[in-house]
């Protein structure tokens, strides 16, 4: 029993002497004078309610080189990604058939062209004879109808014939605006109609467009900002909306937004977009007061006694700002708190 005794009261003095030298509490060690400069003063604030939609990059607009007329596709000259310039020739149709109609056309204005010659040679003779009174009135007369009947008909099969070559003229498909060729749906050697798409150009200035809710988007306007995010950003960035549509469509409105740092991306790829749709209380407070470590955030919160301590608090959002981004604090604060900056050591040491 007296050896228990002993062994309890050497277990009593060692634990006494690690909790004498052990570490002190946050408490304890918060007693030295702390520097306030900074200290922020936590507030709510009125913070747009924003909902995540899909909103798809494209351009404002959007042309379709199209076929005019029906035949084989004997050239196609771009490819999806290229270039274009309005005007410029991308692809060529021919129909034989119009090439036999063209050759029948140039023909006929040619032997159009031989009898209106004649007939010219002939009223010239008359008028000769005539004067020397070798042929009636009569004979000059049918001279002048013959002249004036072939070159009606020369100027009818000169038309037929332009007709006939603007018709070929058509198989050259022009581009329709300068712009990107986004798709070529129909491959070389293919039959096609008047009507079909041969590639589609986008053009114009490119856009983020999102399809909302009507009750969603009615309070929109051009001008209002709203966040967006790109893949393998770790913040969201501020856009602007360029665009709310008059129209409602199937119960949606259609919104432009201002594409700025997308120029190369592919179009239709999909971005997350955060459209707001009304106004929610919320503690934001900037990144430079947030201290992580080890998985967990805290801020450092100034007691009533003047002491400091490090308070775990559960983020939101990060948020674009000026100069600084904005963490939503979700949980750990509340107004009237006051907070400190975090120290430029800790936040090397985190």
């Amino acid at each position: 029993m007296r050896l228990n005794a002993k062994i309890i009261g050497l277990g009593s003095a060692i634990c006494l002497a690690v909790s004498c030298g052990g570490p002190k509490s946050s408490e304890e060690t918060a007693q030295a004078p702390v520097d306030t400069a900074g200290k922020l003063v936590v507030e709510e604030v009125e913070s747009p309610d924003l909902k995540p939609v899909g909103a798809i990059l494209t351009n404002r607009d959007a042309g379709s080189a199209r076929a005019r007329i029906g035949g084989t596709l004997v050239s196609l000259d771009v490819r999806e990604g290229d270039v274009v310039k309005e005007g410029e020739v991308i692809a060529s149709i021919v129909d034989q058939r119009r090439d036999l109609e063209a050759s029948a056309g140039a023909s006929q204005a040619a032997a159009a062209e031989a009898r209106a010659v004649q007939a010219r040679s002939d009223l010239k003779r008359a008028e000769e004879l005539f004067k020397e009174g070798l042929v009636p009135q009569a004979k000059l007369d049918d001279a002048r109808a013959a002249a004036r009947s072939a070159e009606a008909q020369l100027k009818a099969a000169r038309a037929g014939s332009d007709a006939l070559d603007e018709i070929l003229n058509q198989g050259k498909v022009l581009a329709p605006a300068d712009g990107r060729v986004t798709h070529a749906p129909i491959p070389q050697g293919a039959v096609v109609m008047p009507g079909d798409v041969i590639a589609e150009i986008a053009t114009g200035r490119r856009v983020l467009r999102a399809e909302l809710p009507e009750a969603d988007a009615i309070s929109l306007k051009e001008g209002d900002e709203i966040s967006v995010a790109r893949s393998g950003e770790a913040h969201e960035r501020a856009a602007r909306i360029l665009q709310v549509y008059p129209a409602v469509q199937d119960g949606e409105i259609v919104v432009d937004i201002d594409a700025t740092g997308f120029d190369d991306g592919f179009i239709g790829m999909r971005v997350p977009a955060l459209i707001p749709v009304g106004s929610t209380p919320m503690i934001v407070i900037p990144e430079s007061y947030v201290l992580t470590r080890y998985g967990v955030d805290y801020v450092r919160l100034l007691r009533e006694d003047d002491t400091v301590i490090e308070a775990p608090v559960q983020r939101g959002r990060v948020l674009p700002g000026k100069g600084e981004a904005m963490i939503e604090i979700l949980a750990g604060l509340d107004s009237g708190d006051v907070i400190l900056p975090v120290a430029r050591t800790s936040r090397e040491a985190s």
